[in-house]
């Protein structure tokens, strides 16, 4: 039994490093076990197909960005705390799971007529519903909120997943320290543009 939850870490392991760096859909089934050391019967016992590997690794690694982002986004009366949380840990994220963050990055853009849209598409909605909830919470002690919920939980979500990104790119870092007072300075001109 050990053996065989070991064999799965493993393609898990190989098949997301291999999505994040080539893209889902530029990578075989052949190429995945390749890396592994696996039969391709293996890969199908396991996960039945390519897409049900995709979806294994969302499940894996999804659930902890939704953990944190759930964590971060419960409202305690301070709407500016909460969206700092929730950017430092989407950064923080972003930094341990860097391989996961980078697929996620590209499933997020991908086109709806893709095999890696749908999967990437329920993670990032359950993202954003969980911003509207907040946002929804925080209307309650902010009038200006109110109705535009759904609106503020979209962009907002754009605006983490951008300098997430940005904080793992390599020539960014160079340039630009995404350090905790930046992060506040971005929070804070994101609450500027919805209070004025």
């Amino acid at each position: 039994m050990e053996s065989s939850a070991h064999t799965k870490v493993i393609i898990l392991d190989k098949a997301l490093n291999l999505f994040s760096r080539k893209g889902y859909a530029s990578v075989g089934i052949q190429e995945i076990v390749t890396e592994a050391g696996i039969t391709k019967p293996t890969l199908y016992y396991y996960f039945k197909s390519k897409q049900g590997l995709l979806e294994a690794i969302i499940a894996e690694h999804g659930a902890e960005l939704l953990r944190i982002t759930r964590k971060a986004a419960e409202y305690r009366h301070d709407i500016g705390m909460n969206l700092t949380a929730i950017l430092r840990e989407t950064i923080s994220f972003a930094h341990r799971d860097t391989s996961f963050y980078r697929l996620g990055m590209s499933l997020f853009s991908a086109a709806p007529e893709t095999a890696g849209y749908a999967p990437g598409h329920r993670l990032r909605r359950e993202l954003v519903a969980l911003l509207e909830r907040l946002f929804i919470a925080a209307a309650e002690d902010h009038a200006p909120l109110r109705n535009r919920e759904k609106v503020y939980a979209e962009t907002f979500r754009g605006l983490i997943e951008t300098w997430a990104a940005l904080s793992i790119d390599g020539a960014v870092q160079r340039e630009i320290q995404i350090d905790a007072y930046l992060q506040y300075r971005i929070i804070h001109q994101y609450l500027y543009g919805i209070f004025s």
